[in-house]
């Protein structure tokens, strides 16, 4: 079985509890863009005018490679108790959620073009990266403490709801077509 398949049977259809919170978030979202001031930069965060594609693909890069980085500078530390090691894990750790959450901004606006399946798809998309950025920030949180374990452990659980929701974002993107012009 294909796994987009198993995605599709996975979320509920429409008429859902998530189908029409999706639909309530993309109205709210879609209003947002429309107030006077909000438009041009809501059309500038999209990208597909001045970029040629949206901007959201192009941004997810910085948290995701930040985020590869600390876990790397994570399993370098627990061998070695370098102090640098674990510094720059922490280090990469806090570039990836300032970058997160600018790509949640760019994920925003390009919510507005989701339809269906994908608005639903696109909806989980969020709700794991969200899930994802709380799992970073409680990470950061306990290494603060000196729970320095617990905070890899938050980490690497973090890294995996990322990777499954990136494999989700490229098949909104790909499949479903989200963002994409239309020739």
């Amino acid at each position: 079985m294909e796994l987009t398949a198993l995605i599709d049977g996975a979320l509920p259809g429409p008429g859902s509890l998530l189908d029409q919170q999706s639909r309530r978030i993309q109205a709210a979202v879609q209003s947002l863009v429309q107030r006077p001031g909000v438009r041009q930069v809501s059309t500038a965060l999209r990208g597909n005018e001045w970029l040629g594609h949206p901007l959201h693909p192009v941004v997810v890069a910085l948290p995701i490679g930040a985020w590869v980085v600390g876990a790397w500078y994570d399993v370098r530390s627990a061998s070695s108790n370098d102090p640098r090691d674990q510094h720059a894990a922490d280090g990469a750790l806090r570039v990836g959620v300032v970058g997160a959450l600018v790509s949640a901004i760019t994920g925003v606006v390009q919510y507005i073009d989701a339809r269906d399946q994908a608005r639903r798809e696109t909806a989980v998309h969020a709700a794991l990266n969200n899930a994802a950025l709380g799992l970073y920030v409680a990470s950061l949180a306990q290494r603060k403490r000196g729970r320095r374990s617990l905070g890899r452990k938050l980490a690497a659980t973090g890294l995996s709801v990322v990777s499954l929701s990136g494999w989700l974002g490229g098949d909104i993107a790909f499949r479903h077509g989200v963002g994409m012009r239309r020739s």
